[in-house]
């Protein structure tokens, strides 16, 4: 939530693109990069993914944390 701005009249900025990478909707990715919390386990894996799926589960992740002001999954480590 850190990267979600609201302006004077209440729209929503998004305001990190750190590691976003422009891909077509069937591009196949292998790199791994995001936020824990939010990443897909296909990524947190090291399978070949789509990013247009991986991105649809990190908003779902976000608004959830939106939601309930706490993310779905937590832990120590990656694995």
């Amino acid at each position: 939530m850190d990267n979600i701005l609201i302006d004077a009249n209440g729209g929503v900025k998004i305001c990190d693109f750190g590691v976003s990478k422009i891909t077509a909707k069937d591009d196949i990715i292998k790199e791994q990069c995001g936020t824990p919390a939010y990443i897909a386990p296909e990524v947190i894996s090291n399978e070949r993914y789509q990013g247009f799926y991986i991105d649809n589960w990190s908003l779902s992740v976000l608004l959830y944390a939106m939601l309930t002001a706490n993310v779905p999954f937590k832990a120590k480590n990656m694995e």
